[in-house]
């Protein structure tokens, strides 16, 4: 097995960790690692599938950290619901970056809509957009409903899908036309409070998960969510490569262990 830090093949068994997997020690640089050493679960005390599996269950259900928590005891692994909090803000964004080489072409007609969510105690904005094949193209949290806040949106859409949408759809929101004008100057924008019903319905997901939660405390936790929870439903919907030929009911069980392996 080559060693993390240098690469060098001279190396040989080490002992085992104390989770049993097989530890080993470079010749050359004389580090001691384990298959376990390059990947981002690296010194965490449970092991990978259990982490994975806590942080699916949590974006995926309607579940609290102390809930995710009780679960875990439930099975013989006793963490704190802090634990599980690292957790999710640690590695939910990796698993989105894992899946997006796996992701199916975004559409080019995109629908964008804000929906609501409790902040600090007062009211604040997560805006989405879908394509018109339903799958979510990106999510954005944000204190305030305004024109930055939806410029943000579609200039990170653009970056992640690398696709120049030729039509929005929106609500008569004011903020929407500015943003349009500095991102996507030339892109056909329809204003209809009803052609947005899809993107309006897809919004319940959200808000069935966001539900039991007392609000947010932080605006990247936000957004951490707003995006896993994207992420959960596009491969839910069959929008990756992973889960082609899974019937719909395994197709998150079945890709979130892939990507696990990959980050």
């Amino acid at each position: 097995m080559a060693c993390v830090r240098c690469g060098n093949t001279d190396t040989r068994r080490d002992g085992r960790t104390h989770l049993g997997g097989q530890r080993w020690r470079c010749g050359a640089c004389r580090r001691r690692f384990t298959a376990r050493s390059a990947s981002a679960f690296s010194g965490r005390r449970l092991p990978n599938d259990v982490i994975a599996l806590a942080v699916r269950r949590y974006a995926r259900f309607r579940l609290s950290y102390a809930d995710a928590a009780e679960w875990l005891a439930e099975r013989g692994f006793a963490v704190d619901r802090t634990a599980v909090y690292r957790w999710v803000q640690r590695f939910l964004p990796l698993f989105g970056e894992a899946a997006r080489r796996h992701r199916k072409p975004v559409g080019r007609k995109w629908r964008v809509d804000e929906t609501y969510c409790d902040f600090r105690g007062r009211q604040a904005y997560i805006y989405r957009a879908i394509d018109e094949d339903g799958q979510v193209v990106d999510a954005c949290f944000s204190e305030r409903g305004n024109a930055a806040a939806a410029q943000v949106l579609f200039e990170r859409a653009l970056a992640e899908t690398e696709v120049t949408s030729v039509r929005v759809t929106t609500d008569k929101a004011k903020c929407y036309p500015p943003a349009l004008r500095a991102v996507l100057p030339g892109v056909e924008h329809r204003r209809s409070k009803y052609l947005n019903n899809g993107l309006e319905r897809d919004h319940s997901h959200l808000k069935q998960r966001l539900y039991p939660m007392r609000g947010f405390k932080r605006g990247t936790s936000a957004d951490t969510l707003a995006r896993g929870h994207a992420l959960i439903r596009n491969l839910r919907g069959g929008f990756s490569s992973l889960t082609g030929a899974v019937t719909p009911t395994l197709r998150l069980a079945t890709a979130w262990p892939q990507l696990a392996q990959a980050i």
